[in-house]
């Protein structure tokens, strides 16, 4: 009995709950029924093609082609889409918030709710769509509206609000985008004025630059500063109407846009679009008036916004002198009168290859790579020359060519002479014909010599890889070396305490010692240092290599001078970081103390040996 009980409740929770997951189920779609159950008009947005917005004095079409909606009547103007489709969001849900029914109209004239006729009729078409919305008059208490759908017999309350989006008028209609265009999509820009024409023009991606580039093309052909441009661009797309003057094409003379102060044409592809600006109405400074060259319609804009077009061509060159970015350069060669530097980078490693080969100092190579990209000119100072001796160019002050991959060359610079105000320097890029002025810095910032490219610090050395060291100081040596089981022993004096904690600040030392800037790689003029009597001289021996440091004469508090040997090299390292190889790493013995005689005792033998220190040997290493 308890088992058939079971399987009875077992079924009935299941049929219970197949019930409860049914009615969820069915709940929401009667829920969404529901709501559009109270909607005034069964329609979709995206369906609607055609609006007919008819009232007592006007009638209004629009009809949308693609995704753009279009004035047809009473004038073929471009619509604002954003404003349409408001007005079609608002009928699509608009909701009844009370329904008059046949029976409770009786025989009451359709008049009476402003019906017969309408206030407003709005006209809706589009492929699954025919239907139309009489709009009538306000409701007693006025905070909503009598509406009815033509064919049908109930009359309507709804919100006021739905006659708020209708009765806009053809201004609030119309598109106030001066000229409609895509940024992102244009081609070629024209900026024509009575004393000059510029044009730009998108240059294909090339493999040096992965994506389209503007660049001028009229007057002259140069690089065009993108970011300029780009902002032309988005001022002109978003150059909005102020007011709309006139639609009659005689008056183009009258508001003098038959001869234009400007005419600003946009091609993205084929098609082009001109917008025409002209002069400010009388006492209105603040606005002037424009046209598109193809409408009729002439209307203001913001005479801040259209001097914003009245641009020279220099205003849109790029400033930047070598249009480079780092991942592209694999090579640079640096030439400074008759001294050549060359660089070659591998994966992300620079190294010096010529006159010598060895690392390089990877920060001051990106920091010069940064420098030479972010060169900028302070001044377009001719376009054209035969005379680059005026320059300083014809026999360059330096020399600097970046290389991508194998033999390509990427760029060349020539950094010429000063300007007469020394406060210029004249540059040019070997593949164009002008004449940069910069910065007069630039012939400090650029390495005169492989030295200043070469890697920082001396040695790659460990300390633990430092068997022996020699230090001459003040005319005293000191040698001391590991032993076999690895710890350091005095070698040189014979006698004396070696200072373990001393010495191994000296090693660490000597074993990261960095350069802050290399004078010369030849040991010439040691005198000129302090080198040719040196103070502190430290040599440091490894399995298979001998390394000497000199210390010379301080440069100043924060700088001292020094030679270093393999490779030969004057340089300046800083006093701090030196400062360990100067310390005694070895204190002199301790004589014995000599022991009191006692207080009472007589008088020794003359004979007596006093006490003597304990030998070398026992003193502690």
């Amino acid at each position: 009995m308890k088992s058939r009980s079971t399987l009875i409740l077992l079924a009935l929770v299941v049929v219970v709950g197949g019930l409860v997951v049914l009615d969820h189920y069915k709940g929401t779609p009667t829920e969404d029924e529901q709501a559009k159950g109270r909607r005034l008009l069964r329609i979709e947005v995206a369906d609607i093609t055609r609006m007919e917005l008819v009232g007592t004095n006007q009638t209004i079409v629009l009809e949308k082609s693609g995704d753009r909606w279009s004035i047809t009547q009473p004038l073929a103007v471009r619509a604002d889409d954003a404003t349409i489709s408001s007005i079609l969001y608002e009928l699509e849900f608009a909701e009844r918030e009370r329904t008059l029914t046949e029976k409770e109209l009786g025989g009451v004239n359709l008049a009476e709710f402003g019906l017969a006729p309408p206030r407003l009729q709005a006209k809706l078409h589009g492929k699954n769509t025919d239907v139309t919305l009489l709009v009538g008059d306000d409701t007693p208490s006025k905070d909503a509206l009598y509406v009815q759908v033509a064919g049908h017999k109930p009359v309507y309350v709804t919100r006021k609000s739905i006659l708020d989006r209708l009765e806009v008028g053809l201004d609030r209609l119309r598109s106030r985008t001066a000229i409609e265009f895509t940024p992102s999509a244009a081609t070629r820009f024209e900026i024509r004025a009575a004393d000059r024409i510029i044009e730009l023009a998108k240059v294909p991606a090339t493999a040096a630059a992965a994506e389209q580039r503007w660049s001028i093309t009229r007057p002259l052909v140069a690089r065009a500063d993108q970011r300029k441009v780009n902002d032309l661009l988005a001022d002109l797309s978003a150059l909005h109407i102020q007011q709309f003057v006139s639609e009659d094409p005689k008056d183009v003379h009258a508001y003098q846009l038959d001869g234009p102060q400007q005419e600003l044409t946009v091609w993205s592809g084929d098609t082009g679009k001109t917008l025409l600006l002209g002069h400010s109405p009388t006492g209105e400074p603040a606005v002037v008036y424009a046209k598109l060259k193809s409408a009729e319609s002439i209307f203001t804009v913001s005479a801040d916004a259209a001097r914003k077009f009245a641009v020279q061509i220099n205003d849109l060159r790029d400033p930047r002198i070598l249009e480079v970015a780092d991942t592209d350069v694999y090579g640079m060669e640096l030439l400074r009168g008759t001294t050549k530097t060359v660089l070659a980078r591998t994966n992300d490693t620079w190294n010096v290859t010529a006159p010598v080969a060895i690392a390089a100092e990877q920060s001051v190579v990106r920091r010069l790579l940064t420098q030479l990209r972010t060169l900028a000119a302070k001044q377009f100072t001719v376009d054209v020359t035969t005379d680059l001796d005026r320059y300083g160019l014809a026999g360059p002050t330096a020399t600097v060519t970046l290389l991508g991959q194998g033999t390509n060359v990427l760029t060349q610079l020539l950094v010429g002479g000063p300007d007469e105000s020394q406060s210029m320097r004249y540059v040019k890029r070997a593949d164009e014909p002008f004449v940069y002025g910069v910065e007069s810095n630039i012939v400090e910032w650029l390495p005169s010599e492989y030295l200043a490219m070469r890697v920082h610090r001396l040695a790659e050395l460990q300390p633990e890889q430092v068997k022996k060291v020699t230090i001459r100081k003040d005319g005293r040596q000191t040698v001391v070396e590991r032993d076999a089981q690895d710890k350091w022993q005095l070698v040189e004096p014979a006698q004396g305490v070696l200072d373990l904690d001393a010495l191994g600040q000296l090693v660490e030392a000597f074993a990261s010692l960095s350069a802050e800037q290399f004078i010369s790689d030849h040991h010439d003029n040691l005198a000129e240092y302090g080198l040719d009597t040196p103070g502190v001289t430290v040599t440091a021996q490894t399995a298979d290599k001998t390394y000497s440091l000199t210390l010379g004469n301080a440069r100043d508090e924060q700088q001292q001078y020094a030679s270093w040997s393999d490779p030969t090299l004057i340089l300046i390292v800083k006093p701090a970081s030196a400062q360990p190889l100067t310390k005694d790493v070895v204190t002199a013995p301790l004589s014995a103390p000599a022991e009191a005689p006692p207080a009472a005792a007589p008088p020794t033998d003359a004979s007596a040996s006093p006490a003597t220190a304990p030998p070398a040997d026992a003193m502690p290493h």
